[in-house]
């Protein structure tokens, strides 16, 4: 883990970060010490089985397919989550990379500092691509390890100010 000191211990901040595999929530938890709200593809928070265990974790899904005041609902929660001094975090890449190369940022998180000035944390998830977890030769999970256990680095970028692009984010 290199840069944990660059998550505040109290109040708000955004976490905006790549997404390499269906662990990425895992081991941002790991890597610092704070509760994290993660927005999250809304049909996961609609799947059986982890429906309830997400809700208790206090996800904000988001659904795009529902429209744009589904979005704007689910950036709502968000904002309402840092006007509480809550650390939340998007994965602004808005899917898991396919082939392994940082995909462009969505803007969603600017709309959610917009109106809630808070930090935004960049940080980025290294050497997860090619875990089992990552969508590496054309599939999710059915592969072998390459290496047990399995070296990764999370690594949480100096504070942007809330006014940042998404490109420049991106770049941090």
């Amino acid at each position: 883990v290199f840069g944990r000191e660059h998550v505040p211990a109290q109040g708000a901040a955004l976490i905006v970060c790549n997404h390499v595999s269906y662990i990425d929530w895992l081991l941002l938890l790991a890597a610092q010490r704070r509760p994290i709200r993660f927005v999250i593809f809304a049909a996961y928070a609609r799947m059986w089985g982890v429906r309830h265990l997400l809700r208790w974790a206090g996800v904000i899904p988001i659904d795009g397919s529902a429209g744009p005041r589904s979005v704007l609902a689910s950036l709502r929660r968000a904002r309402a989550a840092l006007a509480r001094g809550e650390v939340v975090c998007i994965f602004a890449e808005g899917n898991i990379t396919r082939t392994g190369f940082l995909l462009p940022f969505h803007r969603g998180f600017e709309q959610i500092v917009k109106r809630t000035p808070v930090p935004i944390i960049p940080a980025c998830l290294d050497h997860v691509w090619g875990s089992i977890f990552s969508y590496q030769g054309g599939r999710f999970f059915w592969k072998w390890p390459r290496e047990i256990p399995y070296p990764v680095s999370v690594a949480f970028g100096t504070p942007l100010p809330p006014t940042t692009p998404a490109a420049e984010v991106r770049l941090a």
